[in-house]
């Protein structure tokens, strides 16, 4: 996936989940705003690196690892669940040549920490 490409999809599922939860911007505020970018750009890193090996358990780790640090800093696996279906949901809107792929792994991911 190109990077104009990624950072649409991005800004797409941060703008939705900020609208979605507006406590998180008033908890965490505009810091915790930019790190929601920065994740969300680490599980671009992870989907395009378990597609290019071709081992979806790569992703799945790294969305297990992911929620266990995130529910440490006070986050719910709810919202990686919410934020890993934004992704995929907005992936279904975007032809590319990776959005299928990318989406059976971020399916992966979110039974996995179901």
């Amino acid at each position: 996936m190109n990077s104009h490409t990624r950072t649409q999809v991005i800004d797409e599922v941060v703008a939705e989940i900020y609208e979605a939860y507006p406590e998180i911007l008033e908890r965490f505020g505009e810091a915790g705003k930019m790190r929601c970018l920065e994740d969300n750009h680490h599980h671009f890193d992870h989907l395009e690196t378990a597609a290019k090996l071709d081992d979806p358990q790569v992703f799945i780790n790294y969305a297990v690892w992911l929620t266990n640090l995130l529910t440490q800093r006070g986050m719910s696996k709810h919202h990686v669940i919410d934020n890993f279906q934004r992704i995929h949901d907005v992936l279904g809107k975007t032809a590319t040549p990776d959005s299928e792929g990318y989406q059976k792994l971020l399916q992966a991911g979110i039974d996995a920490i179901k």
